[in-house]
């Protein structure tokens, strides 16, 4: 991902928050998106209860997408070794531009 480093004014409390690398990695995601004009107002308040969630609870939400995304593409009749053909060559990809 190309990324830059900015300064952003926010509360100390946020500050104390993002000390940690993981927690900067998600919130610089989501202000990539909303910035980027990708999530819309549902989007926003979905991403939001996520960051305050405990990595469990991430984790169940994590699960239960990709469950609804499988459950997707049996319905329009993909099939794993296409999605799994997909995801190699949308890795081969992301690997060229780096």
């Amino acid at each position: 991902m190309d990324t830059v480093e900015i300064t952003l004014p926010i509360t100390r409390a946020a500050a104390e928050r993002l000390r940690d690398p993981a927690e900067r990695a998600r919130l610089g995601a989501l202000v990539s998106l909303v910035a980027e004009g990708l999530v819309g107002p549902g989007g926003i308040a979905e991403a939001l209860a996520l960051l305050r969630a405990s990595p469990e609870e991430r984790q169940a939400a994590l699960r239960d997408a990709f469950d609804d995304i499988g459950r997707a593409s049996v319905a329009a009749g993909i099939t794993p070794d296409e999605v799994e053909a997909e995801l190699a060559a949308w890795k081969r990809e992301r690997a060229g531009r780096a």
